[in-house]
Parts: C-alpha cells; sequence; structure tokens
C-alpha cells in the first residue's frame, strides 16, 4: 500500500503559497534596494506601488502603493506580547480600519497597506491622539490573538499588569543583552537585579478594564492623514491597563509639561466616554507607569547610544551618545532607586572605553604616567598597560564589580600568563568610614612579606594551578583628561603575594581614528 495521495486542492494551495512568497520575496528586494524611506528603531519601511504578478495575487491594483518592514539587524530587544506583527495586524485591522492591513508575511519581512500622510513630528493635536485610544479601548478580547500563559487570569489587575510588563522588560530586554553589555550597566551604577526590585516594589492599584495596547506610540508611529490619525508600528501591542499607553506615549513622544496636562486631560474625557471604568484611578496611578517606562528605557537608550558610537567613534558621537546616556540615567534613577548617578564626566570616560575597546582602529596612542614607586614587572610589562585599560571597556558583566569607592575588572590580557584586575576609583566616593591606610602600600606590604593570603577569585578567569602573581603596572584612562589613579593587580583564587601599583596620572590621545 503507497502514502495516501494528496487532494488537489491541497496542492493548489501550496504551489499558489509559493508562487505568492516568491513573487513577494522579488518585490522585497527591490523594496530594500531602493533606498530607506523611513527608519525606526525595529524596522526600516520602504513605500512602493505594487507591481505584477504581486499585485493581482495579493488581490490589488498594480500602481497601488504598499509598506514593506523589514527588520533592523542591529534593533534593541523590547517587551513584546505576541511574537508575529502579521498576526496582530489580521486582527486589529478587523476591528479598527485604520490600522495597516497586513498584505503578506514572511521570513524576515511582512507588507502591508500604506498610510498616506505625514507624521506627527510635532506631535498629534490631544484630541485626535485621545480619539485614536478611545478607540482602541472598545476593542474586546476576542478580537486579539491568544495571551501568553503567564498573563495575569483577571483582565482588571492593573498591579499585576504593570508587575508583568516589569518581569518581561527584566526578561526580554535586560537579560537578552546582559552578558554583552552588563559590564557597562555596572560601571553606570545599574544593578543587575534593579528590574526585578521594582517589579516586586509595584504598589497597589486601581483596577481597570484590560484595552487593547499599542505599546510603542512615539511620534515616528502616528500618521495624520485626510480621515484623522492613524498608527503604525504595531510589533509591541499588548492588552492590559490603558494607562500604559498613555504613559508610554508621554514619555517616547517627550511632551513638554503643558502638553502633557493638556494631553492627559483629553484622553481622560475621550476615553471616559467609551470605557468610563477604563480612567480610574489616573492621577494616582499613572506615575507608576511613567516610572516603569523610564526603568525600561533606560537599557534600551544605552544600548542604542553605545551601537551608534560603535559605527561612529569621534568626538561629535560621543557628547551625544553622553548626553544621552546620562538623560536616560537621571530618568531611571528614582524608579530603579539607583543611588549614585555617575556625572557627564564620568559616563564620557566610560564609554570611552567601551568605545576603545570595539573591534576596529583605536585611537592611536595612550600617554599614562605610571608611579615610579612602584618598579615594572617582567610579566607585565609597561606596553601591556594599553592592552589591559582597552579592554576593560568590553569587559563581561560576570567580570565587572562595582563597590562604595571602586570599580573592579578581571581581565585576560594577550601575553599574560595570569588573570589581571584593573581597579578605578569611582569619581564621587561616599565614605561611611574614615580610611587611615593607602590599600596601595597595604597589597605591596603583603606582597614583600611572602606571607600566603588567600585571595577570591572567579573561577571563570583563574587558573587551576594559580601562579605567583607579579606586581603588574597600573594606569588609569579617560579621554583627554586625567582621571583618579587606579590600580592594575594580578588575580588568583591562592597567591603567596597579591601584585599591586598605581599611576599619579594618564590621559588617553587626542589623536581618533579616521
Amino acid at each position: 500500500m503507497g502514502a495516501p495521495s494528496i487532494p488537489p486542492t491541497v496542492v493548489g494551495k501550496r504551489a499558489e503559497a509559493m508562487r505568492t512568497d516568491a513573487a513577494c520575496r522579488a518585490f522585497v528586494a527591490r523594496a530594500a534596494a531602493a533606498g530607506t524611506s523611513r527608519e525606526g528603531p525595529r524596522h526600516r519601511d520602504h513605500v512602493l506601488p505594487l507591481t505584477e504578478p504581486l499585485a493581482g495575487l495579493l488581490g490589488r491594483a498594480p500602481g497601488t502603493p504598499v509598506t514593506v518592514r523589514l527588520p533592523r539587524p542591529d534593533a534593541a530587544p523590547a517587551v513584546r506580547t505576541w511574537e508575529s506583527e502579521a498576526e496582530i495586524l489580521r486582527a486589529v485591522h478587523r476591528v479598527l480600519p485604520r490600522a495597516p492591513e497586513c498584505l503578506a508575511a514572511g521570513e524576515g519581512y511582512v507588507i502591508h497597506s500604506h498610510v498616506d500622510g505625514r507624521t506627527a513630528d510635532q506631535g498629534p493635536p490631544p484630541e485626535d491622539f485621545a480619539a485614536l485610544l478611545a478607540a482602541l479601548a472598545q476593542v474586546r478580547r476576542t478580537a486579539l490573538p491568544p495571551l501568553p500563559p503567564h498573563w495575569p487570569r483577571n483582565h482588571t489587575d492593573s498591579q499585576g499588569f504593570l508587575r508583568t510588563l516589569a518581569h518581561l522588560a527584566d526578561r526580554q530586554i535586560r537579560r537578552a543583552d546582559w552578558r554583552r553589555y552588563g559590564g557597562l550597566f555596572t560601571a553606570l551604577g545599574v544593578p543587575e537585579d534593579a528590574l526585578t526590585r521594582f517589579a516586586e516594589q509595584v504598589p497597589a492599584l486601581t483596577r481597570r478594564p484590560y484595552v487593547l495596547l499599542h505599546g510603542d506610540l512615539r511620534r515616528a508611529q502616528l500618521i495624520l492623514a485626510d480621515d484623522g490619525l492613524h498608527c503604525t508600528g504595531w510589533e509591541l501591542a499588548s492588552y492590559g491597563d490603558p494607562l500604559y499607553d498613555l504613559a508610554v506615549h508621554l514619555v517616547r513622544a517627550r511632551r513638554p509639561a503643558p502638553e502633557r496636562a493638556a494631553l492627559v486631560r483629553a484622553w481622560a474625557e475621550a476615553v471616559a466616554r467609551a470605557r468610563p471604568a477604563a480612567v480610574a484611578g489616573l492621577g494616582k496611578d499613572l506615575p507608576h507607569y511613567l516610572a516603569l517606562e523610564h526603568a525600561q528605557s533606560l537599557y534600551t537608550d544605552v544600548v542604542r547610544a553605545v551601537r551608534a558610537l560603535a559605527r561612529s567613534f569621534d568626538p561629535e558621537s560621543l557628547e551625544r551618545a553622553t548626553a544621552v546616556v546620562g538623560d536616560a540615567l537621571r530618568a531611571a534613577t528614582e524608579p530603579l532607586r539607583l543611588g549614585r548617578v555617575p556625572g557627564a564626566d564620568e559616563i564620557e570616560r566610560i564609554l570611552f572605553r567601551r568605545g576603545a575597546a570595539r573591534p576596529g582602529p583605536r585611537p592611536r596612542a595612550i600617554a599614562w604616567t605610571p608611579d615610579r614607586r612602584v618598579p615594572e614587572h617582567p610579566g607585565f610589562p609597561h606596553h601591556a598597560v594599553a592592552d589591559a585599560l582597552f579592554l576593560e571597556g568590553a569587559a563581561p558583566a560576570e567580570r565587572v564589580f562595582k563597590g562604595a569607592a571602586h570599580l573592579t575588572t578581571v581581565l585576560r590580557v594577550p601575553g599574560t600568563g595570569f588573570p589581571v584586575v584593573v581597579r578605578r576609583e569611582v569619581t564621587v566616593v561616599l565614605r561611611r568610614e574614615r580610611s587611615f591606610l593607602s590599600e596601595h602600600a597595604v597589597l605591596a606590604a603583603i606582597e614583600r612579606s611572602g606571607v600566603p593570603v588567600a585571595a577570591p577569585a572567579s573561577s571563570r578567569s583563574a587558573p587551576a594551578t594559580p601562579p605567583t602573581p607579579p606586581t603588574a603596572t597600573a594606569a588609569t584612562a579617560s579621554p583627554c583628561t586625567p582621571t583618579r589613579a587606579a590600580a592594575i593587580s594580578a588575580a588568583a583564587p591562592t597567591t603567596r603575594s597579591t601584585g599591586c601599583a598605581r599611576t599619579r596620572r594618564t590621559t588617553w590621545s587626542t589623536s581618533w581614528p579616521r
């Protein structure tokens, strides 16, 4: 007996799907080559008129403009409720005709109807924005894709929704890049558990009925057309507390204070007419959603700034990245209870070290002045200092530790047979106890004594049979400015001595790669 035959209708549908996908991919290739029409944080959008045979396959007239959305490979992670934007668009367009219609989707692309209009660069009128969110508030749960199993079961649980978002931000945003950027966040004073602590401290909130949420209502996603306000970019859509969309727009659209007040009033009036219970507790609970948005934006803003700096590492780019990171840190300080936040000069030094550690050309030289009281050791000569300082900026999260007075980084320097520790003094130290002895003098005395000393070290960075570590040369680094002293020393689980040295002054060369 042979295998059962496949019905002709199934064969025909498969063949039709293959033809459509091939035509879509050819059209997408044309769109990618035609240049970027609009670039967002996660996608590049290209607007092109449909051509045959794709127009006929999609049931549209040739020449109809459509939008091709291609994901950016360097997009920062974001909180997602549903994985497929195409699935979201198909569900949303049935109940919100102003939402884009998904015409075709495949691996790495989405083609949807084009919204003809202009982006609301100055921010949409409050009444139009409020009317849009009021329309979203009327969409019922049954019209949307299935929710993930971890979603709050009670669809009026505002506290549960906010906690869920905070945990998702930790899992989908913070953890996704922590291995690569955790050392940077540690240097900036952001602890690994900041978002989980935020989630645990969410207070009781007023219950509000869940509604459809867009999830990313920044200015570039809002299109002013002849028939009203449209929104694009639905990949972060969700289902939850209506205050979340309002908070997202207030933060990401960077609305000034006078506009914020007018927008909140318009939102409350419009949404109250559609679903009165959705505006309950607005004044009390909105600050908590604003706090969450500032908290999770810290991670995406810092990662975007560092990636932009990697693409263009020059003084102007460093200045822009420093400003972005500084703004994000200040906004997240209270929500994440960060304590001491580094100032602009320290942020600039941290980002410079990060940029200098990237693959590619480096600043051509480092000028540094060693402390001559500590002689050069043959196991770690002066020329290895530059390598250690460059590597420090890109150290992974598990090798960077921040204390009250020092930033400590454990490194493997090429050509050096033992792990190296860079101890860098933070620029602002709030000491609880008076210091009587120099740490460097104490370590040097221990080394001279020859007494066995047990020193803790990560098993990942230390050899199984540790050598007797030599004294290492020390240096600090900053972009073109002197810094406070730091030490570079050897690291091992158990050593007979702890090598340590320091510099009085270090500067980076002002010669940038071209």
